[in-house]
């Protein structure tokens, strides 16, 4: 596949990285553990007189999904390493980054930046994924998955494993966006807020540590595209590279990111397919996300909460994009 400019590159990791900066994966793939978890319920179920609520709803092939994708959830967000993994509180614009012992509960809200994960997403975000995975593959909802910021991947690795359990022969494509090397310094013309996002080391990340990552949960294969530049510059390409989307998770946090995502590809979004904001309250995205439905004289659509921070849609409607306007950077309604 690889596409590659001055300015951008497309690559499928898993022919495209060198052989010899591959690492070794160490957990197996879904449908292996999947298979162990069905023996371990099949053999505790008679001992026991009765399940919770939730699991109740499960025959044994959905409890040993749902008993591995949690499993994942635990790798990605750090919290499988218990003593040996820290919070860390994200601190921009500095060198180095302040630490606790583990904090549970900031952990969960995604609230701290992880040490030893691969994801700074808390629970309830990591869970909005699933849920929604789980919601479009049930209900036949077609299209790709697309997060555009990864940081170490663990969000994206999350939507993979959730893919793979629940949908094993799905042809889904992955798209793991990223500039893979922090974020744009910003502009303050855009928002009052789009500064000072860059110059953070912590949030520097590789696309070869991002690839390795896939490839230690045993989840690197031909339908994972790494995008790799800022998103002006690799968006409007994609754009026409892509056919469509189920689900998009915007992480940019900024506001030129998110109008970069919203004006190429929002008209991918399958009707009946959702958008994520990882970024929402306090944030210029949210603020751009506005601007962008206002602009095409089109009412904010039903605003879910996912947690302090973060929301999502539910796509219901088609309308023509103004990419005349994102091309003369016109995003707000005079």
């Amino acid at each position: 596949m690889p596409i590659k400019s001055q300015t951008y590159e497309f690559f499928q990791p898993f022919y495209d990285m060198d052989e010899a900066k591959k690492d070794t994966p160490f957990i197996a793939p879904p449908q292996d553990f999947i298979q162990i978890f069905k023996k371990r319920i099949e053999w505790v179920d008679p001992q026991i007189k009765k399940k919770t609520k939730l699991l109740k709803t499960m025959n044994v092939e959905e409890h040993a999904a749902f008993m591995y994708i949690q499993m994942i959830k635990s790798f990605v967000s750090g919290v499988v390493f218990n003593e040996a993994e820290m919070s860390v509180r994200g601190w921009l614009n500095h060198n180095y980054q302040r630490t606790q012992a583990l904090d549970l509960e900031l952990r969960k809200q995604g609230k701290d930046w992880t040490y030893a994960g691969d994801t700074m997403t808390g629970w309830a975000r990591l869970d909005n994924v699933y849920n929604l995975l789980k919601d479009v593959i049930e209900n036949g909802i077609e299209g790709d998955y697309i997060e555009t910021g990864v940081w170490r991947g663990g969000s994206s690795l999350f939507a993979k494993a959730t893919m793979m359990a629940l949908d094993p022969s799905s042809r889904r494509v992955s798209y793991v966006c990223d500039s893979f090397r922090g974020l744009p310094p910003g502009n303050q013309i855009l928002d009052k807020a789009d500064v000072g996002w860059d110059g953070t080391p912590y949030l520097e990340v590789t696309s070869e540590v991002v690839a390795n990552n896939f490839i230690k949960y045993g989840m690197l294969d031909e339908n994972v595209v790494f995008v790799k530049g800022f998103f002006n510059e690799t968006m409007p390409p994609l754009k026409e590279k892509v056919d469509r989307f189920s689900i998009m998770r915007l992480d940019g946090d900024m506001y030129e990111s998110t109008v970069d995502v919203l004006y190429n590809l929002y008209d991918k979004l399958t009707l009946g397919g959702y958008v994520i904001m990882d970024d929402w309250l306090g944030f210029p995205s949210k603020t751009a996300v506005e601007d962008f439905f206002q602009v095409h004289g089109e009412d904010l659509p039903d605003i879910v909460a996912i947690d302090d921070l973060s929301a999502y849609w539910k796509k219901t409607k088609d309308f023509k994009i103004n990419y005349e306007r994102y091309q003369k950077a016109e995003y707000k309604k005079l």
